[in-house]
């Protein structure tokens, strides 16, 4: 696995790709100075379910595929198996212009490390840890302390309290 600061990369980590421009796996830093929100740790990945991973969706190692390949989480998952969430859509397929032009494709950067945005179930409440829930690609929290976790929850859900929806989390994913 690679890692470099971001000023080492041409593009942005919401650009997407036909192939595989990075190694799978490779850990990009993103300085908190360039996000506003503190330090970021993004992880370059393959989609390879052939159709497209929409926006604040935790994703796990897919498990008949080599590393860097993911799929969505559902249901209860070990944080070892995670590998982060997505922050803008990953195409399942790669689309091309009409001159042959790549303009998106399934490999992508997702969230690993740091203040980002996930999907919530109606069970999330902030300043608890987060857990993957039964809810493919959604989280719940959770205050047992022997509970293996993966991060916690800084902002209510875009829904209210009680309500699934959207919110603003750090993640800690390893």
């Amino acid at each position: 696995m690679s890692f470099a600061n971001n000023q080492v990369f041409g593009d942005d980590v919401t650009v997407t790709y036909g192939s595989a421009v990075y190694p799978l796996g490779s850990e990009r830093l993103v300085l908190g100075s360039q996000t506003g929100v503190g330090d970021q740790v993004w992880e370059f990945v393959y989609n390879s379910s052939g159709v497209d991973i929409v926006a604040n969706q935790l994703l796990r190692h897919a498990t008949t595929a080599a590393n860097g390949t993911v799929a969505l989480s559902g249901g209860a998952v070990n944080p070892s198996y995670l590998v982060g969430v997505t922050q803008a859509t990953l195409p399942g397929t790669t689309t091309t212009s009409s001159t042959g032009q790549i303009l998106s494709g399934p490999y992508g950067w997702v969230l690993k490390r740091g203040v980002g945005s996930i999907n919530v179930t109606a069970a999330y409440v902030r300043d608890e840890a987060l857990v993957a829930s039964a809810t493919t690609g959604a989280v719940a929290t959770t205050n047992v302390a022997a509970t293996a976790t993966f991060g916690y929850g800084l902002g209510l859900s875009s829904g209210g309290a009680g309500v699934a929806g959207v919110a603003q989390v750090y993640l800690a994913i390893i």
